[in-house]
């Protein structure tokens, strides 16, 4: 595991309310992603390096697997923001373009934008990286169906709640 803390790089003019949240679906949960913000139109997540993710034992680089899945899971956390809790989402669909590898021992962070919703979809970009994101490991885009299962149990809960820094 990473002995590196969590802690979400900052993002020039980006404003950030924070939280520390960890993931509700269970992807999401066996990865280890932790919602860690939101606003400005956006949500920011991250996940600590652990062997058990790791994609060449000899190099101990990210599998590239889990890089999507944190772009996906983060995105589907935007929408879900993006719509108020008021929908479950299905991906329908996701482009990973990878720019780097993810470097060996080092946490992954993604943020992710709805830059358009519509009655039934929403369009996402997003990008994942270490320390700056002016450097993305692999960014993202991609649509969601909203409204895609209206028998799922709530599993969206509240909107998040920020931490106090007190």
């Amino acid at each position: 595991m990473s002995d590196k803390e969590l802690i979400f790089p900052d993002m020039p003019g980006i404003d950030m309310t924070v939280v520390q949240q960890d993931s509700r679906s269970p992807m999401g949960q066996n990865i280890g992603m932790v919602y860690m913000g939101f606003g400005d139109k956006r949500i920011f997540t991250g996940l600590k390096w652990h062997e058990s993710l790791v994609g060449n034992s000899e190099t101990g680089v990210l599998h590239g697997g889990v890089v999507t899945a944190l772009i996906d899971e983060t995105a589907g956390g935007a929408t879900v923001m993006a719509t108020e809790h008021k929908f479950s989402v299905a991906t329908i669909d996701l482009r990973v373009d990878y720019m780097r590898p993810a470097e060996p021992r080092q946490n992954l962070y993604c943020t992710a934008y709805i830059y358009r919703l519509t009655q039934r979809v929403a369009f996402f970009e997003a990008q994942a990286f270490h320390d700056d994101a002016s450097r993305p490991v692999a960014v993202g885009t991609g649509t969601f169906m909203l409204a895609a299962n209206d028998s799922v149990p709530d599993i969206l809960g509240s909107p998040f709640v920020a931490q106090d820094n007190a």
